[in-house]
């Protein structure tokens, strides 16, 4: 247990010395490491070999306890170091077999990249031997134990592994079993709108009527049982150069420290500056070396099922395949849980993947298949290509090995050539996998390969000049392959081809502006039910006058965008109140994988009911309600409830008041009475879920607009000038509590301004603000 009382001056002692030389077994030649004015490192090695022990050995000097808490996630061990509150967590991840799949993908991969992982490997645990670790350790009475190759693997994994098309299935089916087949469609989300696609760049689509395989009688007898991002390239007239610009922020959760971690690492084979995932080498997202640059969104390709397993009444090690029985995997594994007693877990996989939800001893069970944890996953083979392509169309030929996870990849090379590829591995199968869990048993719906990596969706030098991706519809209806049923809606797509379609001469200062864009689409459909209502009393007629006289912009100071998003989640409140979608709230918590982040019913239906909202189609509102009387009963209690919150006056009522950030400490929750020096500084933000600039909210009560997902990098790289780059992070670079670099970028990006990213080295050695000199032992 924590020995001394933490205080201020005990976070800055744990910081590690970053200045003068030190000698490290594992390295071959002399490394320099300068950090800049942010803290952030920028390596200078004479071997491939040493930048990545270096890139381990600084990230593990700024961000060793971030790599444990992702380890241990990993590999179920989360709750040794926290408690039962952990278990539920360590128990979906034992389940997962991350760990497991993590060992045999290390296995076979090929040569250099194994030598990739091994010397990123030796870096951290060279760091691991310094006397100086981060306090998190002393809190938790703990020691890091020796970082190994397959770590990297398996921190990447938990990153990915709950993404995607899986929480949609399990959405889909808690409607089916709670309101009905009929219900499927309707809550679909679909903006009612036509859609921008990603390829070709420019085209539109009109949603296909909805429709699916659903096997209600099956489903019924399972027993009860979950971010976005933008990024956009232009080249030729549209830019002052004539040089591409490529630019884009992530969506995520906001962790803390920040999931992407800022690096540069210079050696005879690349010299490459961006984000890597922490506990990883290279810089697999965001980022660019001499000649390309790349950076990618979430692609919404449809790669999990679900598949309902039947076992074998009285013996659940057997699972019935096409009319036999089939023994499956199964073992119990156990779970120490600080200050409280081991828990024991029992795991089971199948011919399709392991048992995720469900007890086997019931006779149905749900098995996931995912490729990144169920095959030959050699997605890390990418890493070392990608850094050293020249071109637009080597980098496309470095994804040929990427599984997982699934994106929009954009990217640009020095040349001018500008390009788009969906890089993850699509398997083929049945349209009706794609609904929600299928039977497992009859073999109907099995996997039948994968799409070809030629056939997956690409794009170059499109004739408008730029290419915009939103995890909007990537494709039409054209493709002959199966991509994904679920797209975010197009708002954002479309704001962002609004801002690319007229600019001419641009520069990185127009890429950040877009980057700042809080318009909201989706605002106009609520404003026009507030002008066709009549409000219920003087605050409302006030609050309504405000919403009709709002532009749609979510700026910070708006006064329009607070009642905007109030009276909006309101509404979907009512409906959520009433006969018709009542089965749903009461279902909470089932059909859900415990230990998974939920999302809110309030999030999942905020699409579905703008959508019903513009049509005016009524089947969802209580019995006896409008569309305008139920407005006003909805205006009438968000005026109410944000006059109890910010006060009467609504002229005081600015949308940074509610829509901040709320970052926390891995440990904050475990030891509340060091939440204050543990966790970084909120800030009010625009935007929401809708605009460029990422916002946003749970507001699972109508009530909480603390942001739930938002910009976790901004970044805008120049390939004219690659030192008129620029970037920025929610956080800092260090995951040190006590150091100045843990949120000195808070500032900035709350302005969605972009820091210059130092690449050239005279302008990283003037800036300098620590140097560290690494030689062989």
């Amino acid at each position: 247990m924590l020995t001394t009382t933490l205080t201020r001056d005990s976070l800055r002692t744990a910081i590690p010395t970053l200045d003068g030389t030190l000698r490290l077994d594992g390295l071959d030649g002399p490394v320099d490491v300068v950090r800049d004015s942010l803290g952030i490192p920028h390596v200078r090695a004479t071997s491939t070999h040493d930048a990545f022990f270096a890139q381990g050995f600084v990230t593990a000097q700024d961000r060793l306890w971030h790599m444990e808490y992702d380890r241990r996630r990993a590999m179920g061990r989360w709750a040794e170091y926290v408690g039962p509150t952990g278990v539920d967590q360590d128990r979906l991840m034992r389940k997962f077999r991350l760990a497991t799949s993590a060992r045999a993908d290390y296995a076979i991969l090929n040569d250099e990249t194994r030598a990739m992982l091994d010397a990123y490997s030796a870096g951290v645990n060279a760091f691991i031997t310094t006397p100086i670790l981060p306090i998190e350790y002393e809190l938790v009475d703990g020691r890091p134990e020796p970082w190994e190759s397959w770590h990297s693997l398996a921190v990447f994994k938990v990153r990915h592994a709950l993404m995607g098309s899986l929480g949609n299935k399990l959405w889909r089916l808690r409607i089916l079993k709670t309101l009905g087949p009929e219900w499927v469609a309707r809550l679909r989300p679909g903006s009612g709108e036509e859609a921008l696609l990603v390829v070709p760049p420019g085209a539109t689509f009109a949603d296909v009527p909805d429709g699916c395989d659903e096997s209600e009688t099956l489903l019924r007898g399972l027993g009860e049982i979950d971010g976005g991002s933008n990024n956009w390239v232009v080249h030729g007239p549209r830019t002052a150069s004539g040089k591409p610009l490529l630019a884009g922020d992530p969506h995520r959760a906001l962790d803390t420290p920040n999931v992407y971690y800022q690096n540069h690492l210079t050696c005879p084979e690349f010299d490459a500056i961006g984000y890597s995932f922490v506990g990883t080498p290279g810089m697999t997202h965001f980022a660019h070396n001499q000649h390309v640059a790349w950076g990618v969104t979430t692609a919404n390709s449809d790669q999990k099922d679900l598949f309902i397993e039947r076992f074998k009444p009285g013996d659940p090690s057997q699972y019935e395949v096409k009319g036999e029985w089939q023994r499956a995997e199964r073992h119990q594994e156990t779970i120490s849980v600080r200050g409280g007693e081991s828990v024991d877990v029992d795991v089971t996989v199948t011919r399709h993947g392991p048992i995720m939800i469900g007890d086997p001893q019931n006779g149905l069970a749900l098995a996931l298949g995912y490729a990144a944890i169920t095959e030959p996953n050699r997605t890390f083979e990418a890493f070392l290509p990608m850094l050293r392509a020249r071109t637009v169309a080597e980098l496309d030929e470095a994804k040929r090995s990427w599984v997982d996870p699934d994106n929009n990849f954009v990217m640009a090379d020095t040349d001018g050539t500008i390009g788009y590829l969906t890089r993850g591995q699509v398997p083929v199968r049945s349209l009706a996998n794609a609904w929600m869990p299928v039977p497992g048993w009859d073999g109907e719906h099995e996997w039948q390969g994968l799409i070809p990596f030629e056939e997956m969706p690409r794009a170059r030098n499109p004739e408008q000049g730029f290419i915009a991706t939103a995890n909007q519809r990537v494709v039409g209806e054209d493709y002959p392959h199966h991509l994904s049923l679920d797209w975010s809606t197009p708002h954002r797509a479309q704001r962002i081809n609004a801002r690319l379609r007229p600019i001419t001469g641009a520069t990185p200062a127009d890429m950040a502006s877009i980057h700042a864009d809080k318009v909201s689409i989706p605002s106009r459909a609520f404003v026009a039910l507030a002008k066709a209502l009549t409000p219920a009393d003087a605050p409302s007629a006030e609050a309504r006058d405000r919403l009709l006289a709002w532009d749609g912009t979510m700026g910070p100071q708006d006064v329009g965008a607070t009642i905007y998003a109030a009276f909006r989640e309101q509404i979907t409140a009512a409906i959520l109140a009433g006969e018709q979608l009542r089965p749903l709230v009461e279902s909470q918590g089932r059909w859900e994988m415990k230990g998974a982040p939920a999302m809110s019913l309030a999030t999942r239906l905020r699409a579905p009911i703008y959508a019903l909202l513009v049509k005016r189609d009524t089947s969802v509102l209580p019995a006896g309600e409008s569309w305008a009387t139920l407005g006003a009963k909805a205006l009438a209690a968000a005026v109410a409830w944000l006059a109890d919150a910010l006060g009467p006056d609504q002229n005081a009522w600015r949308w940074d008041r509610l829509h901040r950030t709320g970052p926390h400490h891995t440990l904050s929750a475990a030891f509340p009475e060091y939440g204050e020096l543990l966790d970084p500084p909120s800030v009010g933000v625009g935007g929401d879920g809708d605009t460029p600039q990422a916002g946003s909210f749970a507001a699972a009560d109508g009530k909480d607009f603390t942001l739930a997902a938002m910009s976790v990098t901004r970044y805008c790289f120049d390939l004219s000038d690659w030192d008129n780059s620029g970037w920025t992070s929610p956080l800092g670079a260090s995951g040190h509590p006590g150091s100045p670099h843990y949120a000195d970028q808070v500032s900035a990006w709350s302005a969605q301004q972009l820091h210059p990213m130092l690449y050239s080295w005279d302008r990283i050695e003037a800036a300098a603000e620590t140097r560290q000199h690494l030689e062989p032992a």
